[in-house]
């Protein structure tokens, strides 16, 4: 995700949320400082929206290992990889959905563990295990190598029997993509409350260092937008009140902050968290489009 459709989308989110906003930073159309620099208000060190009475700061969230490894899968695999059971390995027509932060290299490592549940007579990985043919199944005895296969693979893999997915009924199929089974709404969570608190020894973040700034301006609402990409957003998207579940702020520990946003380009779609009202969704449309110089302010130097 670029950092000017990550900007852009916030723009768009946060001037319908908090009313007219400008660049405050590096303005991310033109690529200049509309306010030029002075000894009490140098260039570096500010957020990155300033209205009348508002201050946002934007932190784009990226999932970069995946990000990289669907880029690997894409170059090496295009599409999904498909054939016939034998040229895996394998004699059933598995579905195998590869996370796609998982390194091209770990495919082989993959194609063994199915190996090894298709062997023990298991038929999907996180379902039912051997079913009771090698490990005393429900009895609380040692589990077998093979159900702790299939209960702990990072991978998602199952029998199609029907052959939806694949071209040709009775074919192998390896698709890439973000596994919606992960930990992904708690890890992203506790990445944005990470970005917000500040750690251990008492340091505070680059992001509560420029709220600082703008409570010392004296802007009372300062706002902190999470961009979300693809990886992230995907996660939250698949049921409308996820995105409500991402939790309380804690708001006494987070200050000067008093605003959190987290939306999505991808879906279109924000919510917003404030210390004086009850979280909400809403949709954000047409932010696709660049601002006119006029609505920035790229026009008018100081």
């Amino acid at each position: 995700m670029r950092k000017q459709v990550s900007e852009q989308f916030a723009f768009w989110t946060c001037r319908r949320l908090f009313g007219p906003i400008r660049p405050y930073d590096r303005c991310f159309r033109c690529g200049t400082m509309h306010i030029p620099p002075r000894y009490e208000d140098p260039h570096n060190g500010r957020y990155d929206f300033a209205g009348e009475d508002v201050a946002v700061e934007v932190v784009s969230i990226v999932n970069s290992s995946a990000l990289r490894n669907f880029s690997s899968w894409n170059k090496r695999h295009p599409g999904p990889i498909e054939g016939e059971p034998a040229e895996f390995g394998l004699t059933l027509p598995w579905v195998i959905e590869v996370p796609a932060r998982t390194p091209t290299s770990e495919l082989d490592t993959i194609l063994e563990a199915v190996r090894s549940m298709e062997g023990a007579g298991i038929q999907a990985n996180r379902t039912y295990g051997c079913g009771g043919r090698r490990c005393p199944a429900g009895s609380g005895g040692q589990i077998c190598t093979f159900c702790q296969v299939a209960y702990t693979a990072p991978f998602h893999a199952y029998v199609d029997d029907e052959g939806l997915l694949a071209a040709r009924n009775g074919n192998v199929v390896v698709s890439v993509s973000e596994s919606l089974l992960s930990r992904g709404l708690f890890d992203l969570a506790h990445e944005i409350k990470r970005l917000l608190r500040p750690s251990s020894d008492g340091q505070r973040t680059d992001v509560q260092q420029k709220l600082d700034l703008a409570e010392r301006q004296g802007k009372s609402r300062r706002v902190v937008c999470f961009v979300l990409d693809l990886y992230f957003a995907l996660r939250l998207n698949v049921y409308p009140g996820t995105w409500k579940k991402l939790g309380t702020f804690p708001w006494d520990a987070i200050r000067p902050v008093t605003d959190v946003v987290v939306a999505s380009p991808d879906f279109q779609r924000a919510v917003v968290f404030s210390d004086a009202a009850p979280p909400r969704q809403m949709p954000v449309r047409d932010a696709e489009r660049v601002p006119a110089p006029r609505t920035l302010g790229c026009s008018s130097r100081r």
